[in-house]
């Protein structure tokens, strides 16, 4: 199993003056992360683009800053995309920091949070779509199917949802153009594998509860969970049809 990379997401209510706030507090930011780069752009511009962005030291991870929402995207490597514990204590190290700087805005009040792993079963090269099709739509009266994309919402507690998407994925040579015919042919294939994307966020309890409010604890709460998916539920999943 190869965990590719990950992203949280920390959705707030609209605030202003993120970046003077951050001039002030950059110093939050100095165990694990670079200097900032602060967009140049006005306080009305579209809440979609960050004001703010950070890399960490040695640049495995990105952190994006707007005025409604905060994103910090990680990329495994060096033993981690085999670990899952480790890419969680590292999530876990650096949004310590980020959380100390959002909560100055928003004192600890966040609508919700979510935590997406994109996986790859790279133990599995061949016949992904058929191992798929076989195990979870269980049905012999199903022919030729060339993808599968198959996608479950489960919900854990009270205010959980855990989305898991199932997919075939197709390895193919490093040096292959999809924009010559024929290039996309078996000889080019290196290998049939199964892809998942796990999201796992609170946003259920957003969805359902008027006076629904998010914390920073709820993170931890968020990863423990993706702990159990990866290293428990997903495998079953995949190889037994059960969850």
């Amino acid at each position: 199993m190869l965990i590719q990379k990950s992203a949280i997401t920390v959705k707030y209510k609209r605030i202003d003056g993120i970046k003077r706030i951050y001039y002030n507090n950059e110093k939050i930011f100095k165990n694990y992360f670079n200097e900032a780069t602060v967009l140049p752009v006005p306080d009305d511009a579209p809440t979609e683009i960050p004001r703010i962005i950070i890399k960490t030291l040695h640049d495995h991870a990105q952190l994006n800053i707007s005025p409604e929402a905060t994103t910090f995207e990680v990329f495994y490597d060096e033993g981690f995309e085999r670990d899952w514990t480790k890419c969680s204590q590292y999530i876990e190290a650096r949004m310590e920091s980020v959380f100390a700087f959002l909560n100055l805005l928003t004192d600890n009040n966040y609508e919700y949070i979510g935590v997406v792993s994109y996986i790859l079963f790279d133990e599995i090269e061949k016949d992904g779509t058929a191992i798929l099709a076989e195990r979870l739509l269980k049905s012999e009266k199903i022919k030729h199917i060339y993808d599968i994309n198959i996608r479950y919402t489960f919900t854990e507690k009270e205010n959980i949802f855990v989305n898991i998407t199932l997919q075939n994925a197709r390895l193919y040579k490093s040096d292959i153009s999809t924009d010559i015919a024929g290039e996309l042919n078996k000889d080019n294939l290196l290998a049939e594998s199964i892809g998942a994307i796990v999201d796992i966020n609170d946003r259920y309890g957003f969805n359902d509860d008027v006076n629904y409010q998010s914390s920073a604890k709820n993170l931890t709460v968020l990863l423990q969970n993706m702990d159990n998916v990866i290293n428990n539920k997903l495998t079953d999943l995949i190889k037994k049809g059960e969850y």
